[in-house]
């Protein structure tokens, strides 16, 4: 498997399993997604998060980054 496909499994994973996001929206997420850094603002702007969750989104995706470099 590919670096890409495991990260994009694992965001997959993190947006189902600890923000309930439904899979059917997902894709449009990602597509949306062209850069990891506006994933909170889409999540966001699309009313699909609280303000808790969005914290979470943004600890999970600190180390999400810094676990690529």
């Amino acid at each position: 498997m590919h670096a890409m496909e495991s990260r994009t499994k694992q965001l997959i994973g993190f947006l189902q399993g600890e923000l309930a996001i439904p899979s059917d929206i997902i894709p449009d997420i990602i597509q949306q997604c062209q850069n990891l850094n506006r994933l909170p603002v889409i999540l966001w702007q699309q009313k699909l998060v609280t303000i808790p969750q969005l914290e979470r989104v943004f600890k999970w995706l600190e180390g999400f980054i810094s676990s690529a470099i």
